[in-house]
């Protein structure tokens, strides 16, 4: 145990000091203007008075606000302020202009990535582009000292700064693109649940715990619901099950297996950022059943049920305690999607009545009516894909 929190405590110090180092040795062209206090007045290399850092990369960032988390691919102009010094015999107004000018030349190259990034540019084709406005801001920021003599040439350097300030003025940081869900939708979820029976199947099984796993495919509001559920059941009474030949005697406190499937369509008639609510009519196959000795065979089993296909309506709940929207492209053909998790609560009945229902071997057989009142209580994960307008 203590070696495990220790190897947690690496893990936390080690992801805080990465964030530390970050803050430490870089700046971003949005937290100011740089001064000569970003600069080390240290020289680096032998023979260089003075050097300038800069690099375009690409970060995902994560903004919350309230249950929702907003994923995207940023990118970002970074001056590496452990790498650029400058002699303080040659530290001047227009040195530190020419380098505010380098840096604003790579803020310009920034927003054109960043627009880009927002129309769903990804991986490699991501890095190239990086890298080719790299290249372009390199070429331009030679072509800017010699032509501004590292910044002595005051005609020349006013000249590049009206350019690259105008480029800003024009092309300002793009934000956040504005989004909406499609109509397409699919969510798993898997919980617990029970199933009261009511009117004459009441007298022979007790209430059945269950298991729930499901499937939600949605287009708009409507949605296509398909559950699966297994539990079982306790029987109050003794009841006979036959199956061709086979005869068997389910006994009184025995327990049952009790299995349902069910498909249905919903509607969402309310969704809000917390709460959705979504009533719902499909069919539904269900039944008891439990393994039963053949007799001439050796130690051979088979299943005896009684089941039947009916009808079933209910209505879901939906607590979305955290939503994701997820700019970064997925593996689903490079889409973008809102992810959604929640709690679902789920209230249902379904109808049920079984065919030459048995009570005693001699039994001529009866229908036993009734129907199952139950809830389910579920975890739900539910995607969409995204929009970009």
């Amino acid at each position: 145990m203590k070696r495990l929190l220790t190897f947690f405590l690496i893990c936390f110090s080690f992801v805080e000091y990465t964030r530390a180092e970050d803050i430490i040795n870089y700046k971003y062209w949005d937290e100011g203007k740089l001064t000569w206090d970003d600069f080390q007045d240290t020289l680096s290399l032998k023979g260089v008075p003075s050097a300038f850092n800069a690099f375009l990369r690409i970060e995902k960032t994560e903004k919350r606000d309230g249950n929702t988390r907003t994923i995207r691919p940023e990118a970002q102009a970074c001056f590496d302020k452990r790498h650029s010094f400058a002699d303080r015999q040659i530290q001047n107004e227009n040195l530190l202009r020419l380098f505010q000018l380098k840096y604003d030349l790579l803020e310009m190259y920034r927003r054109r990535l960043q627009t880009e990034l927002n129309l769903g540019v990804v991986g490699i084709a991501a890095d190239n582009r990086t890298r080719q406005y790299m290249d372009l801001y390199t070429e331009q920021s030679k072509k800017a000292e010699q032509e501004t003599e590292n910044g002595q040439n005051e005609i020349k350097l006013q000249e590049w700064e009206f350019y690259v300030t105008k480029e800003l003025i024009e092309n300002p940081a793009p934000s956040i693109p504005r989004i909406s869900p499609r109509r397409f939708g699919y969510g798993f979820y898997l919980g617990t649940g029970a199933s009261f029976p009511v009117g004459s199947i009441a007298d022979y099984w007790d209430p059945a715990w269950q298991i729930n796993v499901g499937f939600d495919l949605a287009y708009a509001n409507t949605h296509l619901l398909c559950d699966f559920s297994a539990g079982t059941a306790r029987t109050r009474q003794e009841i006979t099950v036959s199956n061709g030949q086979i005869t068997d005697t389910w006994l009184r406190n025995g327990h049952n297996t009790y299995t349902s499937i069910s498909l249905g369509i919903g509607q969402q008639l309310i969704s809000t950022k917390y709460f959705a609510l979504m009533p719902y009519v499909g069919c539904i196959w269900s039944g008891y059943s439990d393994q039963a000795k053949i007799q001439e065979g050796r130690n051979e089993r088979t299943t005896l049920s009684y089941t039947n296909f009916n009808w079933t309506a209910g209505i879901c709940f939906d607590y979305r305690f955290s939503t994701t929207i997820s700019l970064v492209p997925s593996f689903w053909r490079g889409h973008r999607e809102i992810f959604t998790a929640s709690i679902r609560t789920k209230l249902f009945i379904n109808r049920e009545q079984f065919h030459n229902f048995k009570i005693a071997p001699d039994d001529n057989g009866s229908m036993l009516r009734g129907c199952k009142l139950g809830f389910s209580v579920a975890c739900l994960g539910f995607s969409r894909l995204l929009q970009i307008k």
